[in-house]
């Protein structure tokens, strides 16, 4: 998978990078990209300003596994990876804000969430 850097910024904020993540094509990929993220994710344990952006650039591949599954699967497992994808859009904004606490709430939803659906492959 090849990333390719973009530069948007907005008005009220200063300039933030952000990437272009190619789609998850292939469960397995999916499956691959999920638990490799989620393990990354799993090893920052300061939280600092260094960490946090990058869990910040961590998600933008872990979006693409989530969205594969909640486009892909049926029943309980789309449904859990439907709420999976709120969650990791709520640690993407609050990484890239650098805001600690709500980072970390959402990060330990995410693992509970994210232990479950592993369990499941």
């Amino acid at each position: 998978m090849s990333a390719v850097l973009a530069f948007s910024a907005q008005a009220d904020e200063k300039s933030i990078q952000h990437l272009k993540i190619a789609d998850v094509t292939s469960v397995e990929d999916a499956r691959k990209i999920f638990i490799e993220k989620t393990s990354e994710i799993r090893s920052k344990r300061d939280l600092d300003a260094a960490e946090l952006q990058e869990i910040h650039v961590i998600t933008y591949t872990l979006e693409k596994s989530v969205e594969y599954f909640a486009l892909n699967l049926i029943g309980d497992k789309k449904k859990l990876a439907e709420d999976i994808a709120v969650v990791v859009e709520n640690i993407h904004i609050n990484s890239e804000r650098n805001r600690k606490e709500e980072t970390r709430k959402y990060l330990n939803q995410y693992f509970v969430m994210a232990d479950t659906f592993i369990k499941g492959f």
